[in-house]
This record gives structure tokens, C-alpha cells and sequence, in this order.
């Protein structure tokens, strides 16, 4: 019996200077700047103890993460006011930003936004963003030292089931690579792979750090309006169009992705992270972490709709409602993107509808939350003669075959009183009803296979909770 040991931390040492004023005076207002400098260190570790990063323990190896690095930065800001109280612009506007960034692991990088405000009357704003934005990646990231990890995975130099088994080039590097001719891989068992792989007999090395990384960057562009009609006061609605992009994307790449690079396109950098026995061919090791790898992509509308009606003798009633349609969610690494709206947990549509209450101290909402339907993997246990497959013959991002799971909607309530001292007690329930989650079935074969994993919506409830809540103003 052994206790586990680890120490871990991070520190950041930061120094700023910002200076914000007026610069000069246009009919509309004053010109608003802000600009500033900041010089930034971060350090971090995680060791796990030597027990832990020897293997013998029940848990899975790791190794120890240390690293450091530091980032000088140049930020300016404007805001202009152009147009005020004149015909076809009540009101008109600019923010201009952008911001140097330079750091010591990967180099500098400038990043801009700009942005508009145009009310042509008043009952009318409109609005629209043009941003730019980028992640730097994490000491994990780089620095990470990794751990054990069992992967299941199809290897393409399987001349059976393989992509060498089609194809003559992948099978050509496959031999070229010290690979037999009649290969096959065997999973833990010792047994010959199916065409849906297996699970490696020896550990392979996850979340290694990659020095090579570089920022994700990304562009977001919005353009809206929100209305708040004179004849109907207490009414607002919103309606914006979203579309962010982010290249260069920091994504951790799977045991089969490394195999694949190296013996189907033929990347020589990603055979130099396989380790295979001299002998038998089969994959002893294999080294796998973070990349910038490809694309990602997500477009859509948000409406928001707010009505509070005139008070009346039994209270102040209001009605929200806030609603996304996600029309894109794609990405993609060196091929065709694949669009995964709708499938799995990307519900193509999600709205909150909040009915509010207040009347003197006391005040009550009552929200429900919706989700659309979604597309999930069929899903199959023979044993138990069980079967989950609404649209076996569709096509979606994995194939073909479908089971569609329906929409949800789950209620919260709460209730409030306002205290003489500047206090607020709350009272309330989420998922007053109790309503269990749906199970998606993310990792399983199509249709007629079993299942290998599964998993609840991470936005999604899994019971009832209630709670009590006091908020205390000064």
C-alpha cells in the first residue's frame, strides 16, 4: 500500500500601465482613448511522485510538467463618436482596438476589432462586430511530460482490415517502415482486430507538450439590430447573425490520426512518435499530443425577445425568451469538413423562456429550457435483444444510420424576498420536474454492433436540485 503523492502550482507575475481620456471633440462627443502596457510571467508545474511516474502504481503512469513563459503587450483603444440627433442618425458610432502581442514561446502576434453602433431612427439600433482573437497555448500545452494510455485504434498497416489492405501506397510505406507483409494487429487479448480496431496491448504516451505549437487564432464577424418599438413600451427584441472561425486549432490527436499521417499521407514526422517490435510488427509505443490541426467553424442567430407589462394590482409580470440557431458547427483537419449541427450534443436549437413576477419585497420566475432533438449513433445489444436505430439507412458525419433522440425541455423556479437590510433571500428548485437526461451514444459501431461508450449532454441536468440563496448588498 502506497500514498500517492503530487505537488503541483502556478504563479503569474504581472506589472501594467493604462492611461484613458479624451482626445479631442466631434459634434456627436468626446473621442474616448485607452491604451496601456503589460509584461506578464507565467510559470507552472504538476509532479506527480516518483511512485505515481514509475507505472507500478494502479493508476496510470505520469510524467512531470515544468514550465515557463512570458508575453509583453501593447493595447490602444478608441471610441468615436460620429452623428447624434440628426435625421437618419439619432445615432452612429465606432470602437477601434487592437492589441501587440509578443511572446516567448512562439513569438508576437497583433490582434484587432472593430465595431459599430447606427440608430437611423429611434426605434431602431443596429450593430455589428468585425473581431480578431487568438489563444495562446497553455504550459500544459507545451510543457506537458504525459501519461499512460491505453488507446483503442485501427492500425492502417493491418493488411486485413486496414487501409493497407486497398491501399498499394499505404501499404508500400507500410513495409518500407519495417512493417511484415502479412501483418495483422492483435489487441490485449492477443486476437486479430476487426475493422473497428482494438485496444493496444502496451501503454502508449498521451498529452506529451509540443514546443512547436502555435496560437489558434480567430475571427469573429456579428451583425444585428435590436428594435424597441415607441407604440409598444416594455417590448425589446434582438436579433443577431454570428459567424466565428478558428484556424490553427490546438487539439489533442488520437493514436489512429498519428498512424494514419504517417503510413497513408506519408508525413515522416508523425512516424518518428511510433515505436513498433522488430518482429512482429506490432506497436509497442506511440507518442501522442496537442497539434494545430485545421479548422473549426460555427454560424447561427440569436433572438431575444423581452416584454414587461404595465403594473397591475397582483403584480409586475414580464416575459423573456432567448434563443440560439446553431444553422454550422464544423470542423475539419486536412480533408472535407464534417458538420456536426444537430448531432450528438450540438442541438441545432436552444432557448430559455423565463416568466417573471415582482410585487412589492416578493419576486418569482418560472424558466424552461428547451433543446432540440438531436441525431446520436445506433445503438445495439443482442443479448438483451435491444435496439436503438430510428433511420438506419440516413447519412451523417460517422456514416450511416441514426437514432434520434427528441427534444427536451426542463423547468426551474425560484422565489425571492427583498430584506429591510439590503439582503435577498432566494429559495428555488432546477429541474423542478425531475426529468432524467437522454444517453448519447457517442463512440458505438453502427447498427448492429455494441456499443463502447456513452455519456449525458454535459449541458443537460442529470436531477432535481434545489437550493437556498442569500445575497447581502452594501
Amino acid at each position: 500500500m502506497s500514498t500517492g503523492q503530487a505537488t503541483y502550482g502556478s504563479t503569474v507575475n504581472s506589472a501594467t500601465a493604462d492611461i484613458t481620456g479624451e482626445l479631442f471633440s466631434l459634434p456627436a462627443g468626446a473621442v474616448g482613448m485607452a491604451a496601456g502596457l503589460e509584461h506578464r510571467e507565467v510559470r507552472g508545474y504538476d509532479r506527480p511522485g516518483q511512485f505515481e511516474q514509475s507505472g507500478y502504481s494502479t493508476d496510470l503512469a505520469g510524467n512531470a510538467t515544468t514550465g515557463r513563459y512570458t508575453v509583453k503587450e501593447f493595447y490602444a483603444e478608441l471610441q468615436i463618436p460620429v452623428l447624434k440627433s440628426m435625421p437618419f442618425a439619432e445615432l452612429l458610432s465606432f470602437n477601434l482596438a487592437s492589441r501587440y502581442s509578443d511572446y516567448s514561446n512562439f513569438g508576437n502576434t497583433t490582434n484587432s476589432k472593430a465595431s459599430f453602433m447606427w440608430k437611423p431612427i429611434k426605434d431602431v439600433l443596429l450593430r455589428g462586430t468585425y473581431a480578431e482573437g487568438f489563444r495562446a497555448p497553455t504550459v500544459g500545452d507545451t510543457f506537458g511530460g504525459g501519461s499512460q494510455s491505453y488507446d483503442n485504434y485501427l492500425d492502417a498497416c493491418d493488411m486485413v482490415n486496414g487501409d493497407a489492405s486497398i491501399n498499394p501506397t499505404t501499404r508500400a510505406n507500410c513495409i518500407a517502415g519495417g512493417v511484415p507483409a502479412n501483418f495483422r494487429q492483435v489487441n490485449q487479448t492477443g486476437a486479430f482486430v476487426s475493422s473497428g480496431g482494438g485496444q493496444t496491448p502496451t501503454p502508449f504516451n498521451t498529452g506529451a507538450g509540443n514546443a512547436n505549437l502555435t496560437p489558434e487564432t480567430a475571427k469573429t464577424r456579428t451583425i444585428g439590430l435590436v428594435y424597441n418599438p415607441s407604440f409598444l413600451p416594455g417590448l425589446n427584441v434582438g436579433l443577431d447573425w454570428f459567424n466565428i472561425k478558428i484556424d490553427n486549432r490546438i487539439t489533442g490527436v488520437s493514436a489512429g490520426y498519428v498512424v494514419e499521417r504517417c503510413y497513408v499521407y506519408g508525413e515522416t514526422g508523425f512516424c518518428d512518435a511510433i515505436k513498433r517490435d522488430p518482429v512482429t510488427g506490432q506497436i509497442v509505443n506511440l507518442s501522442r499530443g496537442n497539434a494545430n490541426l485545421g479548422q473549426m467553424e460555427t454560424e447561427g442567430i440569436d433572438l431575444n425577445l423581452g416584454y414587461r407589462l404595465p403594473r397591475t394590482a397582483y403584480g409586475q409580470f414580464g416575459v423573456r425568451s432567448d434563443t440560439t440557431y446553431v444553422d454550422t458547427f464544423r470542423t475539419r483537419s486536412a480533408e472535407e469538413w464534417t458538420n456536426y449541427a444537430g448531432e450528438y450534443y450540438y442541438n441545432r436549437v436552444k432557448s430559455n423562456v423565463s416568466l417573471d413576477w415582482s410585487m412589492g419585497n416578493w419576486s418569482a420566475t418560472w424558466t424552461a429550457r428547451y433543446y432540440s432533438g438531436t441525431k446520436t449513433r445506433c445503438w445495439s445489444n443482442t443479448a438483451a435483444l435491444v435496439a436503438e436505430c430510428s433511420n438506419p439507412q440516413a447519412s451523417v458525419s460517422w456514416g450511416t444510420g441514426y437514432n434520434k433522440a427528441g427534444s427536451l425541455t426542463y423547468n426551474d423556479v425560484s422565489v425571492g424576498y427583498a430584506l429591510p437590510w439590503k439582503g435577498k433571500l432566494m429559495i428555488g428548485a432546477n429541474n423542478i420536474f425531475d426529468k432524467k437526461p437522454q444517453i448519447i451514444y457517442n463512440t458505438a459501431s453502427n447498427f448492429g454492433g455494441n456499443s463502447s461508450g456513452s455519456a449525458v449532454n454535459p449541458d443537460m441536468p442529470v436531477d432535481r436540485f434545489i437550493y437556498v440563496r442569500y445575497n447581502q448588498a452594501f
